[in-house]
């Protein structure tokens, strides 16, 4: 007896730590998340972006690769934003680069050597695009997430949780990934495709999806030190509800962003360079579409 007495208490030291060590819920710390996200004034990020698509039928096999580093400031008091796009083609080496500038209620891009000022409709709207971090706490905090450990990001202990966002946002990134990898196919498209009229099978689309969601909370601050986001995609006629030849589009994103720097000075100047401009509505190279689902 007193042998099973002493191992129920020995199984107890092990267990009641464990419990105990959880010193804060799920909901509790999106709470804390968003609570601390609302007081900032400033920060930077950083970002690694891959993605891949294979595009395949009885006569192609072609594959796009393309990775993309991007780095970004925001100053909330004084209304002002920068970012900075490498977007590189690894097979040709292309290489696509932008800066975007937000400030004095307008937008400015440097796409290679050239300036544009875009005569903007809703300059709020527009700031509020340079500065994503509370649509990457809303991601967090519309996804089923569980804490499954600690981590340190920099030198400060985060929480780490780990989840799958509801159906809803799920099927907002599986739309615009689908509407990325099959624009750049190789493959016809649909005539209406890309227009709001055009309907696929969601049912199958997410059967033949996956999205995960991994973030890093600071113990001391809250604040969200890290963002990952895995989201794979297989694409045939049948998921597009089409009657073309068989073929099959396999597509795959990973994006890291690191965000840090909060409360730290931040100036955000235009280059002189950039009075020699021309006007225009946006748009870019196609291949910007292909990580769409999260840029600034």
């Amino acid at each position: 007896m007193k042998f099973y007495l002493v191992l129920i208490a020995l199984l107890s030291l092990l267990i009641i730590p464990a419990a105990m060590g959880q010193d804060i819920s799920v909901d509790q710390l999106k709470q804390k998340a968003a609570q601390s996200a609302d007081n900032i004034t400033t920060y930077t990020y950083a970002r690694s972006s891959e993605s891949r698509i294979d595009y395949s039928n009885d006569s192609i096999n072609e594959m796009l690769d393309l990775e993309k580093g991007t780095e970004g400031k925001v100053n909330l008091t004084t209304q002002t934003g920068w970012w900075s796009h490498k977007l590189t083609d690894k097979e040709t080496g292309e290489v696509l680069t932008w800066q975007g500038y937000y400030l004095n209620n307008s937008e400015y891009w440097k796409e290679g050597d050239n300036w544009t000022q875009f005569n903007l409709t809703d300059p709020k709207a527009v700031m509020e695009d340079y500065n994503e971090l509370p649509s990457q706490i809303g991601l967090i905090n519309y996804s089923d997430m569980k804490i499954v450990g600690t981590d340190k990001i920099d030198g400060m202990d985060c929480y780490k949780l780990a989840g799958m966002p509801v159906s809803a946002i799920e099927m907002a990134i599986l739309g615009v990934q689908l509407f990325a990898s099959y624009l750049g196919s190789p493959f016809s498209l649909p005539d209406d495709f890309g227009n709001e009229s055009f309907d696929f099978d969601e049912t199958e689309l997410l059967n033949n999806s996956n999205v995960t969601i991994t973030a890093w909370i600071s113990k001391d601050t809250s604040l969200l030190r890290r963002i990952e986001i895995d989201s794979d995609l297989t694409i045939d006629p049948s998921i597009l509800d089409i009657e073309e030849t068989d073929f099959e589009i396999v597509s795959s994103l990973h994006e890291v962003t690191d965000y840090g720097n909060y409360g730290a000075p931040v100036q955000i100047t235009l280059p002189a360079e950039a009075q020699n401009l021309t006007y225009r509505t946006k748009g870019a190279d196609w291949r910007w579409a292909v990580f769409g689902l999260l840029e600034p």
